[in-house]
């Protein structure tokens, strides 16, 4: 085992006796190549010469997330169990309240270790804490999400971008790596298998029972979907995207989110694919915020960074501030300074309200953000640029700011396919309460929290060809 897998993995309980197998309990990282928990938990299925098998806890309840979503879900975790049944690993589905359902898998097939892959949210935390403590296996996470595993880069929560891209830059090295394959496993799997066939009516009904959005997603789910999206925007829209990835006329993002958010494609191969661009020109990463350059100059290597400053230091930013930090939906979470000035401006008179319905149905006096929302409502995504102006004026068009928190939480899990992830979160609280940010000119409604403006836009790009699209 590697020194960088080593770091990747932290033990949750202790071994009480020798099991009969292995389990990798797979939830944020929905895929087969580039999973570290996969392979950290088939190394100790080799090292004890014993059968190893993937589960999987598909829950009913479902908070805002739509039908949509635990559909794209499924799919892509149809290829998963086709992928390891090459492998000779089986994958396990399981339906219900997490708790129960994994301490009974566990009960049954006596493992010698269980292994989970990392998320920073509290539910995911707090469930393999819950089953740690009962324990009578090792348990442990494996942080195969981020790049830099989220406690190795840091032990606090970071204030900013500015503050954690050094640590990031410290540690990156030794991280960017290419990972093992997972070899075909020699032990099989003694008992039962519950497969996605066999659970096909209950998994159906689950969906009939959860709400729809109506979104029409315009990507196809699973890992092989996932490597083709990203090897054709390398091909396609990468060297302009330093150029376009503001404007929401152009078209020139990624369009990678949402397969980052079910972990279908890892970061880590995102950030080798593009260091090999890189390297092939003699350069490296250098994980600026912006290039520092008139933008007749910007070329292929400037818009990798770009890419590479979003992809490494913002996405762990907030991985970073959701671990460090549970109040990630919720005003508490913002510094002081934040919390002061909203605070005094609570009663200040605002121009325009709306209810949850009107921002839903896109019915306010701004056709941008109407744009936005339509977008939103009809793909399931929103141009980046358009979400942070999406949010500020929820902010200011309603009556509280805890109102406006909750407004921007429902609708992004509800629609957005990358909803309920640490990047939406944190991205709101950006947005309406500075978090990661500083204090700005003060002025009505918004305080010391930074604004945005229809001029603004139309200084950026051409406005009226997004709203257009989208009308």
């Amino acid at each position: 085992m590697s020194d960088a897998l080593k770091l990747r993995i932290r033990q949750l309980a202790k071994p009480q006796k020798e099991g009969k197998c292995v389990l990798y309990v797979m939830s944020r990282d929905q895929r087969v190549n580039d999973n570290h928990a996969l392979l950290a938990a088939q190394k100790h299925a080799l090292a004890k010469k014993i059968p190893l098998a993937v589960v999987f806890c598909l829950y009913e309840k479902v908070g805002y997330r739509a039908r949509e979503h635990f559909a794209f879900m499924l799919d892509g975790l149809r290829e998963v169990e086709a992928d390891l049944a090459e492998l000779n690993i089986p994958f396990m589905l399981l339906i219900g309240e997490g708790y129960e359902r994994l301490s009974g898998v566990i009960h049954h097939t006596a493992p010698d270790a269980v292994y989970f892959d990392f998320s920073p949210l509290i539910s995911p935390q707090t469930l393999q804490k819950k089953l740690a403590q009962s324990a009578l296996c090792a348990m442990y996470v494996v942080d195969t999400h981020n790049i830099v595993p989220v406690w190795q880069v840091s032990d606090k929560q970071e204030v900013a971008a500015y503050t954690l891209r050094p640590k990031l830059h410290r540690s990156l090295e030794a991280y960017l790596e290419e990972p093992e394959p997972i070899q075909k496993h020699p032990y099989n799997w003694p008992g039962p298998i519950i497969s996605l066939a066999r659970l096909q009516d209950k998994t159906e009904k689950i969906l009939e029972s959860i709400n729809p959005n109506g979104t029409k997603p315009n990507i196809e789910s699973g890992e092989k979907a996932a490597r083709d999206a990203l090897y054709a925007f390398i091909k396609t829209k990468l060297e302009r995207y330093i150029e376009d990835r503001n404007n929401p006329s152009a078209s020139g993002q990624s369009d990678l989110s949402a397969y980052l958010h079910f972990g279908q494609i890892s970061s880590l191969r995102f950030a080798l694919e593009l260091r090999g661009l890189l390297l092939k020109q003699g350069d490296d990463l250098h994980l600026l915020e912006s290039p520092k350059m008139p933008q007749a100059t910007r070329g292929l290597n400037d818009s990798i960074n770009g890419l590479l400053e979003e992809m490494i230091v913002r996405k762990e930013l907030s991985d970073n501030f959701c671990y460090y930090n549970n109040n990630y939906k919720d005003l508490d979470g913002a510094a002081e300074w934040a919390k002061k000035t909203i605070d005094e401006h609570r009663a200040d008179v605002r121009e325009f309200l709306y209810d949850f319905s009107e921002f839903e149905l896109a019915k306010t006096h701004d056709p941008a953000w109407n744009a936005a929302q339509r977008q939103l409502t009809a793909t399931g995504k929103m141009h980046g640029y358009m979400r942070m102006y999406w949010a500020k004026k929820v902010l200011e068009w309603t009556a509280k700011p805890e109102e406006a928190l909750g407004i921007l939480v429902k609708l992004n899990d509800h629609y957005s396919l990358d909803g309920g992830d640490p990047n939406g979160y944190v991205g709101i609280l950006w947005s309406i309460a500075g978090v990661h940010d500083k204090p700005w000119t003060e002025r009505k409604v918004f305080g010391k929290i930074r604004y945005m403006n229809y001029e603004g836009l139309k200084r950026k790009f051409d406005i009226q060809v997004y709203e257009k699209q989208w009308s």
